[in-house]
């Protein structure tokens, strides 16, 4: 019995150690430096300092709002302070700003919640990730009506500490040794204690920050980035409340993806300057009638969207890569180490705001669709196939920056005749981007040294190139008309040509690789074996699967001492598809050399090119072709003198 009493008075002893403990913690941090029976309002009104802040309070009517209906952290301006901002908005006293106007700044006064300077630290010093680090800077401003808070950022010590570059991108060089700020502006004196919650007593006036689209308007740096931004203005009815009423006011919004003109959506913008912007457009003025002004509103509208990045990213979080971060046009640092090019900062309450001395090419711009845009007067029909008949897709990876390799043979309007683009027939005009997109290669002809003698493939059938010509599957051909590009990017290249290729189309079923050979009458001997092996129907069907056929001639077949007639369907089956190779091929120009099985199952070996090439079997036989890489809807022929 003895014992437990024993037990229990070290229990009591140690707890009354430890409260002890915790007071003089608290005591420590918070520091309190008022009573806890005035509110926030009594305590500025009775410290004498903040008369005209006070003042502002009472004559919008919000004393008791303030002083009883939340808990508040209030960033308590001076008279002195006070004066200050309403002699810049041209007021000569508290009587003469209207109520919209004062509340708006009392609000901005008025963070939601109870922060002490403390706090601010432990927000930082728990947060668990280094992105969490940066983003335990922000808090939002009273909220009145349908006018809602602004975002804003309280620095602690920690912060300062340990990302100093990060403060002094955005707001310069801290203050002294201070080492809690708003801002940008010092807290002189921080804690005072409040019943309804505490205030921080500032050490210059706050001025309120403007949104993302008001802060680029008013910076003459930026003035062509932000004209570009509210060519895209659109505005938009609130919504409805929980009768159903409809908020008539009209909202402004972005038609491009994300609206900087709300104070809830946040944003990280990568503004050019508008040296930036001239530099980038300077070699293409010619091409865009001279001026920055004629800039096509599409090439404003994917580098406003190359520019914009969701949420609030510090330098410091641009720099690393864990975590992820990109713009809404894709991952920008791809292209460009974008923290090297900050060269200065805007303040706005929803974003952050770093101007850069580089333009960010969007994906589309970084392909080969940019040389369209950017000589949209030369390319005029081909720019407006672009925005409207889907001429465009397939050239450049919307997202990533990551770009399948293409070489493009383009027309300019004067090779483009009549009727217009957006004038013909729709069946015309389906058929016009089916001429383009012949011309469009799935090869960056700069990575293979240049043009050469060679079949280049493309959706719409394979182009030989040879000696400055451009031969379709027709062998209808257009020139070439400069050796050198009209547009370099980093998927490729844009040459001009003097006419339009005849596209292949797959899915044509006249001209099967089947058909084609029936119309030969030099195969007939192997049409009729494939006629009895049940083979045919398979060459004969469009779609999914294609073949190369090294078609044997009637002559190589007789001389070989075949007689197709006499043969079981097990033979016949075995010589047909001893001349298939699935998939389509034109195997001539050499692009391909190697081993590929047939329809047996055979490996045959492919070798040589042009005139040297040829087609050895595992047996040793060799077959050339007499008249190669005919075309049709499903595949490739290539005729043959003698059989395996």
């Amino acid at each position: 019995m003895v014992r437990k009493l024993h037990v229990i008075l070290y229990a009591c002893l140690s707890c009354s150690i430890l409260l002890g403990s915790c007071a003089k913690e608290l005591n420590q941090y918070y520091n309190p430096k008022g009573s806890l029976d005035k509110n926030i309002v009594e305590v500025l009104e009775a410290d004498g300092r903040f008369s005209l802040f006070v003042k502002m309070i009472d004559k919008t009517g919000l004393r008791k709002t303030l002083g009883a209906s939340a808990m508040y952290t209030c960033l308590a301006p001076k008279d002195e302070q006070v004066t200050t901002y309403l002699s810049k908005l041209g007021y000569s006293g508290v009587e003469s700003v209207p109520d919209a106007v004062l509340r708006r700044y009392i609000n901005y006064h008025f963070i939601n919640g109870m922060y002490y300077e403390y706090d601010i630290n432990k927000l930082y010093n728990s947060a668990t990730s280094l992105i969490n680090k940066s983003r335990a800077t922000n808090f939002t401003t009273r909220t009145e009506g349908t006018t809602p808070g602004k975002r804003i950022r309280l620095f602690s010590g920690s912060f300062l500490q340990a990302q100093q570059d990060d403060y002094m991108t955005l707001y310069g060089t801290p203050d002294g040794d201070k080492k809690f700020l708003i801002e940008g502006i010092v807290i002189a004196e921080p804690d005072k204690d409040a019943s309804n919650g505490v205030i921080h007593v500032l050490g210059a006036p706050l001025e309120i920050a403007p949104r993302t689209d008001e802060a680029l308007a008013s910076d003459p740096q930026t003035s062509i980035f932000s004209s570009w931004i509210e060519k895209h203005v659109q505005f938009e009815l609130g919504e409805k409340d929980e009768f159903g009423w409809v908020d008539t006011t009209l909202y402004k919004s972005f038609s491009f993806g994300r609206n900087l003109a709300n104070e809830s959506v946040l944003s990280t913008v990568l503004a050019p300057t508008d040296d930036a912007i001239r530099a980038y457009f300077q070699p293409y003025l010619q091409y865009i009638d001279n001026t920055i002004d004629s800039v096509p509103r599409r090439v404003m509208y994917t580098l406003i969207r190359s520019a914009l990045i969701e949420n609030l990213w510090y330098k410091s979080d641009l720099k690393r890569l864990n975590p992820d971060w990109k713009s809404i046009s894709g991952y920008s640092r791809m292209i460009v180490d974008v923290p090297s090019i900050i060269s200065g900062s805007l303040r706005a309450s929803n974003s952050f705001i770093y101007k850069v001395n580089k333009l960010i090419e969007s994906p589309e711009m970084s392909s080969v669709a940019g040389g369209v845009y950017l000589r949209y007067k030369k390319y005029s029909q081909w720019y407006w196939m672009f925005l409207s008949a889907g001429l465009s897709e397939g050239l450049f990876d919307w997202q990533y920056y990551q770009h399948s390799p293409k070489t493009v043979l383009i027309q300019s309007d004067e090779v483009w005749g009549f009727p217009l683009a957006e004038d013909m027939l729709e069946a015309d005009r389906l058929y016009r981007v089916q001429q383009c997109k012949a011309g469009i290669f799935n090869i960056d002809v700069r990575a293979d040294g240049g043009f050469r003698k060679k079949f280049y493939p493309t959706n719409f059938g394979y182009i030989l190139y040879d000696n400055g010509k451009f031969f379709d599957y027709t062998g209808n051909s257009v020139n070439l008309v400069a050796p050198t590009p009209e547009w370099e990017a980093s998927n490729g290249a844009i040459y001009g040509i003097d006419g339009f290729l005849k596209p292949l189309d797959k899915l044509n079923d006249t001209i099967t690789v089947y058909n084609l050979m029936k119309r030969d009458p030099e195969l007939s001997l192997y049409i009729s074996a494939l006629d009895r092996s049940s083979i045919a129907s398979q060459l004969q069907l469009t779609g999914f699967f294609t073949y190369s056929v090294i078609a044997p001639r009637n002559a190589a077949i007789t001389a070989a001492g075949i007689n197709v007639a006499t043969l079981n369907a097990t033979e016949l089956r075995n010589f047909v598809q001893a001349y298939i190779i699935p998939n389509r091929y034109i195997f001539t120009d050499g692009d391909f050399n190697g081993q590929i099985a047939n329809k047996n199952g055979e490996l045959l070996t492919v070798g040589g090119q042009w005139e040297t090439f040829g087609i050895t079997n595992t047996a040793g036989k060799t077959v050339r072709p007499v008249a190669a890489n005919t075309q049709g809807s499903n595949g490739v022929i290539h005729k043959i003198n003698s059989v395996f």
